[in-house]
């Protein structure tokens, strides 16, 4: 195998037609199938932990599992719809030009059910009815301009994961004898990954291709031991248990009456309910070599769900990540493809993001350099998609690539904060304090603390971010090129860094020379 085919090799592998087919899309042959820009952060974790959760056998077995049968063309999990529960809780707030007549007849025979199961008088019944509603309201993940069914619950929960369900409302339009819920049932559609775009399918089987072949010592072969030295006490099977456990735990937090009432509305009204059990839905592939962000997302993943935070805060950040890894996704294989590039010393990715405070004043020259990162890394990813094409391909199949990836980067990191403005000139890399807070849950395990040198040399590890002035210094050379200057004189206020970290709670001064910052989750092993 080549080198440059090397790059494209699916993981878990997939039948010759249907590879053939995702290579037309150059994004696609990039990246796996596939990231997608309409895809909002809740649903990457989302569809994430509704793989994780689902059963990867028929009829059942291999839950809250990050394993998947790697046998060619079998890796599938079987997810809940969740529709009748989407239909009790967003239906009454929807948009009024996509409910059909047999939605909302259907909604007023869901809404007389349930009442009819509670002992009550009828004014209480009512009552009851609006409490589950806002209830359910409290964990909404994503209401958009949409039909009810494709929002999404804020995965909190088992019982709130639920598979992307689309409404044919045009096919539903030219048709006029629909008058009950079993004449439309047919015009819900499992299989168009509009907005769950397999984006967090992707994100799993990154770990899944990470777990598969468990040799720590062969994985850590590709790191320099001294930068990621934090990474060498890394056991894969460990850490795929850890991780496992984790996850569960954190979709079972929610306490058994809240399970049993959601329990008692899908019962009520099951009729409701599309299929009478889980249909099958297929995963994409990644490529194998994205083993390597795969470990640093896996080890990131490990901390979060280590801390002794609540579960909303954990998926919280484990959002934030999720977001991240797909920006470092892209320019991981981006770097990878594009041979011009030059080694980035202390960063296994070869690619580098300056950042600066984002309350910098024009002109400054740091402020300057952290435009000049983003519009680098722009062109990198715009200039793998074109050399990515396959040769005769159509630029219609360029323009859809560019939706599975170079819009993706500024999308996401405009969402995050971590690009500002979202519109305009001046578009530069930042860091707020969301982001900050999140570097140091993920990059620091729980109840520990580091130098805060090793801390900016572990956040540019892993990220490419470069905070410090020797990180700085390597990203000004990766931007330079080959035939840039080889020495820098570097200089850079990390004031502002400080003063944000002394904010949050994560710094501690131990003497003028010496300063630590402190993850103050508590260990696996606190009481």
């Amino acid at each position: 195998m080549t080198e440059a085919s090397a790059l494209f090799e699916p993981f878990p592998p997939v039948k010759d037609r249907e590879f053939k087919a995702d290579q037309n899309n150059p994004a696609i042959r990039l990246y796996g199938r596939r990231f997608y820009q309409d895809q909002t952060p809740v649903e990457y974790l989302a569809e994430l932990l509704l793989v994780f959760a689902s059963p990867k056998e028929e009829g059942g077995g291999a839950t809250f599992s990050l394993s998947v049968d790697d046998a060619i063309g079998t890796a599938r999990y079987w997810p809940e719809d969740r529709v009748a529960l989407k239909l009790f809780a967003f239906f009454p707030t929807s948009r009024l030009d996509t409910r059909h007549a047999v939605h909302r007849k259907a909604y007023g025979e869901a809404i007389s059910e349930i009442r009819s199961r509670i002992d009550a008088s009828d004014t209480d019944k009512d009552e009851v009815v609006r409490l589950l509603q806002s209830l359910l309201g409290g964990f909404v993940g994503l209401v958009c301009n949409r039909t009810w069914v494709t929002n999404t619950f804020l995965p909190a929960s088992t019982v709130l994961l639920g598979r992307e369900v689309a409404w044919l409302h045009s096919a539903a339009q030219r048709k006029r004898d629909l008058n009950d819920w079993e004449d439309v049932s047919h015009l819900f559609a499992r299989d168009r990954h509009l907005f769950m775009a397999r984006g967090g399918e992707l994100l799993f089987l990154q770990l899944a291709n990470l777990f598969a072949s468990p040799d720590s010592e062969a994985m850590m072969a590709g790191f320099d031991p001294t930068t990621y030295k934090h990474l060498n006490q890394c056991e894969l099977s460990q850490i795929q248990v850890r991780l496992e456990l984790g996850l569960r735990a954190i979709l079972e937090s929610t306490n058994v009456g809240f399970t049993g009432l959601v329990g008692f509305i899908e019962n009520a009204l099951s009729r409701f309910r599309i299929d009478a059990a889980p249909r099958e839905a297929c995963l994409g592939w990644v490529p194998v070599v994205s083993r390597t962000e795969a470990l640093l997302f896996a080890y990131e993943m490990d901390n979060i769900c280590a801390s002794t935070l609540g579960s909303l805060e954990k998926l919280d950040l484990l959002q934030l990540l999720c977001c991240m890894q797909v920006l470092r996704s892209l320019c991981f294989q981006g770097s990878r493809f594009d041979n011009g590039q030059g080694n980035t010393n202390g960063f296994v990715g070869n690619y580098a993001w300056i950042v600066v405070d984002p309350e910098a004043r024009s002109g400054m020259p740091l402020r300057m350099l952290a435009q000049s990162s983003f519009d680098r890394v722009q062109e990198l990813l715009y200039r793998v998609l074109r050399q990515a094409r396959q040769e005769g391909a159509i630029e219609k199949k360029f323009n859809e690539a560019r939706k599975h990836g170079f819009k993706i980067f500024a999308r996401i990191a405009k969402q995050l904060g971590l690009v500002i403005p979202r519109t305009s000139v001046g578009q530069r890399f930042v860091l707020p304090p969301a982001l900050l807070r999140f570097l140091v849950a993920a990059l620091i395990p729980p109840g520990q603390r580091v130098r805060l040198n090793v801390f900016y040399e572990r956040v540019f590890a892993h990220y490419g971010i470069a905070l410090g002035s020797q990180q700085l210094a390597t990203a000004l050379h990766w931007m330079g090129g080959e035939s840039g200057p080889a020495d820098y004189a570097v200089a850079t206020d990390t004031g502002w860094l400080e003063e944000a970290l002394q904010q949050g709670g994560f710094l501690v001064e131990l003497s003028d020379a010496v300063s630590m910052v402190h993850n103050p989750g508590a260990g696996r092993d606190a009481a």
